[in-house]
């Protein structure tokens, strides 16, 4: 719906759940956090609050900037599409970590940004980073904690599907979350074939195992393109395309995730 004017509903937090910048919306659980936080440590993916700052725009000593390199590109195809928007939006950041993905679309758009995870350390990293009155940091577990329904104009999951068990529960949730005109997006995570989700969760299985964190293998989950199908989907990017291939003729590099998104 390109150029269509959306009309905001507010989302009011209440002062008293604010503890050291980050609303708290649900009861801290830190089992998940604990075994993730450590798994990024040992992958290197704890950044400064410098190199925080610059994501997905990675600096050349960035362990991994090849991988950053492609999530750029990915984020910047999302902001020509924010680019089509007009109005003051209700951003919700599912799954947000740090909040870079916020943290860089605040510095073009006057929108609403609320980055919601359970990772309570990294929440507060992004608060310390990115001090932005459009941008509330918010400890959430999505399907207990008390939002109101039709809140959001736009939901994002950026590379966080893969820690939700159930697509069908989740998309339904969010669904209730969304306002009439509202949408669902999911980019930077791997979908699969269903031919291929059994060899996707062995690979897991034995990368896990191999680092020395085989119970992570429970919080990390596999989702079919095939269960897109039950609801209102259209791909507005995919690797399988001609464009794709022939830019890796011409040794292009571009993201290998596909962009979904979901309308009510």
């Amino acid at each position: 719906m390109v150029g269509e004017k959306y009309e905001m509903v507010e989302f009011k937090l209440n002062p008293e759940s604010l503890r050291d910048g980050i609303y708290i919306l649900s009861e801290i659980n830190n089992e998940f956090e604990n075994i993730y936080l450590k798994v990024r440590e040992y992958e290197n993916r704890i950044y400064s609050a410098e190199e925080l700052k610059k994501l997905p725009f990675a600096s050349d000593t960035n362990s991994h900037k090849k991988e950053w390199d492609l999530r750029s590109k990915s984020f910047l195809r999302f902001k020509d599409y924010f680019n089509t928007k007009k109005g003051n939006l209700n951003i919700l950041d599912l799954g947000s970590g740090n909040g870079w993905f916020c943290g860089q679309l605040d510095k073009s758009f006057a929108y609403n940004f609320f980055c919601v995870d359970v990772n309570l350390t990294e929440l507060k990293q992004g608060r310390s980073v990115f001090n932005s009155e459009k941008i509330k940091f918010i400890y959430a577990d999505i399907f207990t904690a008390d939002i109101p329904q039709t809140t959001f104009d736009i939901i994002v999951l950026n590379a966080a599907v893969q820690y939700f068990p159930d697509l069908k529960i989740l998309v339904n949730r969010l669904l209730n979350l969304l306002n009439d005109t509202g949408e669902i997006h999911f980019i930077d995570s791997p979908f699969y074939s269903e031919n291929e989700v059994k060899n996707a969760r062995k690979r897991t299985f034995d990368y896990y195992r191999s680092i020395g964190f085989p119970e992570m293998e429970t919080k990390y989950f596999h989702h079919s393109l095939n269960e897109f199908s039950k609801f209102n989907s259209e791909m507005l990017y995919t690797p399988n395309s001609i464009g794709y291939k022939f830019k890796k003729l011409l040794s292009i590099n571009d993201s290998p995730f596909h962009w979904i998104r979901i309308l009510r």
